[in-house]
Order: structure tokens, then C-alpha cells, then sequence
């Protein structure tokens, strides 16, 4: 593609090229969100490991503001596809993976994979607001998690019959080929890209500037205040899904079908987010997707499988509901020079707790009845719902630049 110097729109190819290389590279995630930790399970029958799969899936976060800074200082699109191809390497070793002596193959790669995630959000954002207008990037969060949530649910089904009927190679393939296939779509994609800005600031100040803006800009932090709370009700329930399908008497195998029933909510949610954005507002439609998160994983606590089903459902709904909304305000919030710091910080505030919740969660496992600890993800959830709805729409950003409610978030005196 000829590189431009304007703004494209939703109905540009600059944004068409996006959206392709973002379909091909959640491709790989739907493939293999899930089947990592079933195949961990498989090989050593202990669901408490695939559980532990999860939390060694965010160890990543550690380096996290690094990422974002890196992504502050260079071509985001060139890092883009550089980041997609580490992430196929990352994932190559796993064609050699036979035996349960070979499981911590399984654990390397997933803490490579995990990195890649951290280098797409400090890109995302960026490159999202090079391309489109403020009035636009709702609608295009909404496009790009409807993608997510149609993949998440039409390929864990793939990738389960695959994997029941060949093993985890085919599936391990492809998601390797679509992470490729990503990186060229990326490389080919060309735009004037926001000039990258001087940074006068001490290295450890400029890598922590995202979260000082977190902290300084309103509603942005009370909302991410919210969402670490929400990722936390995630880390609870991970932890124990394993042991809540082994008490319903479902096989692990299930487990990516099961969970791709979220993709349902989500995918209704991705098509109504930017509507309920524009009518409630971004803090009021994060409060319905925190009290709608908590009305879905209650199921957990009982033994039906179709009230799981349902209560995924709307898991899905409530999830995607919130993290449109939250990640559209923090793109409008953020000015470019810091959309990498405060993308990969977000995603650190996420998953650092989550790396805790999960391990912990998963070890409580020979201690106490999982719906204990199903019970603590719901007390979170309940304290995340008060947080979300205290945080009111009124909170209304400075005048001045979008989302800056202090200038000095980079460390200048």
C-alpha cells in the first residue's frame, strides 16, 4: 500500500488493512487461548497445572512498561509485525512436544506468547490514532472485539476437533502461520505515522509515565480501577475452570467449546457497545458490563452445565461491554507521545494481580471446594460494580488537551 499523509475512516483500506491483519493474528489467540492449557492437562492429568498455565501466561507484565516505551520511541507498525513474527518463533518448539516430560516446552513458549500481547497493546492504541478521528475510535474498538468475539467463538470448536481427532500439531501450525501471515499484512500497511517526540526524561520516569497518567486523568483512573478488578474476577475463575467442568463431570477437551459460548455475548455486545457508549456514556456502559460479569460467573457456583453455558453467555456480554468502553476512553484520553506506555501499563495493572490470583487460586485447589473461590471472584466483582458506579460521566475531562487532567505526566518539574 502507497503511504498517505491523511486520516483514513472506518470505510477506508487503511483501516480494511488493519482489521485484516488484526483478524489473522486474534486467529492464532482463538486457537490457542485454551488448548495450551487442555493439552497441559492431557499430558500430565493434573488440572491444577492447567490452571497454572493461565497465571505463567501474564509473567510477561513484568517487562511490560519496557515494551511500551519501546513502542513510544518507533515505528509502532514496524514493531507490529516484528512483534507477530517473535510470536510465531516463540510458538515453533511446540511441534516437538510428545510427553509430559516435554510440559515445560509448553510453559516456555506460553511466556514468549504471552510478550506478544504486551507489544500489540502498546502498538494498537498508537496506531489507532494515527489513523482515525476521536468520534471514530469507538466504533472501531467495537469492530475489532466483534472480530474477537466471532473468532472466540467459531474456532475453539475447530481447534477442539483437531485436537481430539489429530493431536495439537495441526492447530500449533496454523496459529504459527497466522501470526506470519499478520506480520506481512502489517509490513505492507503504510501511513504517516505520528512523529516520534524527544523525550528529555530520567529512563525509569519516562518508562513509568503511562501510569501517571492513569493515576492524573479522569474517569480514566477510576475506570482502570474497575478493570483490574474485572481482570481479577477473570484470574478467579480460570483458575478453577478445570475443577468446575471435573465436578460437572465434563471432559477438559470441553473446555475451549464451553468458553467459546462467551463469544456469544460478546459478539452481540461488539455490535451494540458503540451505540450504548453514545447513549450511557464510557463510565456508565463499564458499570452495566461490570454487573452483568457477575450475574455470569454466579453459575460457577452451581453443578448444571447449562446454566454455565448461560452464565458464559452473559460473561461475554459484560466483558467485551466493558473493555470497549474502557479502551475507547483510554485511546480518546491518551495523547499519541504516551499511547504506548499507558497501553502496555494497563495491561500490566491487568495481568500482574491475575498472575497472583491464578497461581494462588490453583494451588487453594487441593485446600478448598472450588465454589469458594468462584465466591471470591464474585466478592470482587460486587466491590468493582460500587467503583463502577460511583464513577460518574459528570467527571468531565480539563479544557485543554483530551484526557489531561495534569501536564506534567512524563515527570517534568
Amino acid at each position: 500500500m502507497s503511504e498517505t499523509t491523511t486520516r483514513g475512516g472506518l470505510r477506508s483500506g487503511l483501516f480494511a488493512w488493519l482489521v485484516a491483519g488484526w483478524t489473522l493474528a486474534n486467529v492464532a489467540d482463538s486457537l490457542l487461548g485454551v488448548l495450551l492449557a487442555v493439552w497441559v492437562v492431557d499430558l500430565t492429568g493434573d488440572a491444577a497445572l492447567g490452571g497454572l498455565l493461565f497465571a505463567v501466561f501474564g509473567i510477561p507484565a513484568l517487562f511490560a512498561p519496557l515494551l511500551g516505551r519501546l513502542a513510544d520511541r518507533v515505528s509502532r507498525r514496524r514493531m507490529l509485525w516484528v512483534t507477530y513474527i517473535v510470536g510465531a518463533a516463540a510458538l515453533a518448539p511446540l511441534v516437538m512436544v510428545r510427553d509430559a516430560s516435554q510440559v515445560w516446552w509448553i510453559f516456555a513458549a506460553t511466556i514468549l506468547y504471552g510478550a506478544v500481547g504486551y507489544g500489540t497493546a502498546g502498538c494498537r492504541g498508537g496506531i489507532l490514532r494515527d489513523l482515525l478521528d476521536d468520534d471514530d475510535l469507538g466504533p472501531a474498538n467495537a469492530i475489532l472485539q466483534t472480530i474477537d468475539q466471532v473468532l472466540r467463538l467459531a474456532l475453539p470448536f475447530v481447534a477442539a476437533g483437531v485436537y481430539i481427532w489429530t493431536g495439537p500439531l495441526p492447530v500449533v501450525l496454523a496459529a504459527i502461520g497466522t501470526f506470519l501471515a499478520a506480520a506481512v499484512v502489517f509490513a505492507s500497511l503504510r501511513f504517516a505515522e505520528a512523529p516520534v517526540e524527544d523525550d528529555a526524561d530520567p529512563f525509569w520516569v519516562s518508562v513509568t509515565a503511562g501510569f501517571r497518567h492513569l493515576r492524573v486523568t479522569r474517569p480514566l483512573n477510576r475506570m482502570t480501577v474497575v478493570l483490574v478488578m474485572l481482570s481479577s474476577t477473570a484470574a478467579f475463575t480460570s483458575a478453577v475452570g478445570f475443577a468446575v467442568l471435573e465436578r460437572m463431570g465434563v471432559e477438559p477437551a470441553w473446555m475451549g467449546p464451553i468458553e467459546a459460548l462467551s463469544g456469544i455475548g460478546g459478539l452481540i455486545a461488539g455490535v451494540t457497545a458503540a451505540a450504548a457508549m453514545r447513549r450511557f456514556g464510557r463510565p456508565r456502559a463499564l458499570t452495566i458490563g461490570t454487573v452483568l460479569l457477575a450475574l455470569g460467573v454466579a453459575p460457577m457456583l452451581a453443578d448444571s452445565v447449562w446454566l454455565l453455558a448461560a452464565g458464559l453467555a452473559v460473561v461475554g456480554f459484560g466483558v467485551t461491554t466493558s473493555v470497549i468502553a474502557y479502551v475507547t476512553e483510554s485511546h480518546v484520553a491518551t495523547p499519541s507521545r504516551l499511547q504506548g506506555r499507558v497501553g502496555t501499563s494497563v495491561n500490566m495493572l491487568m495481568q500482574l494481580p491475575a498472575v497472583v490470583i491464578t497461581a494462588a487460586g490453583a494451588a487453594a485447589l487441593g485446600l478448598v471446594d472450588a465454589r469458594w473461590i468462584v465466591a471470591c471472584g464474585l466478592a470482587m466483582c460486587a466491590v468493582a460494580a460500587v467503583v463502577a458506579w460511583r464513577t460518574h460521566a459528570a467527571q468531565a475531562r480539563p479544557a485543554g488537551e483530551p484526557g489531561m487532567a495534569a501536564p506534567d505526566v512524563g515527570g517534568r518539574g
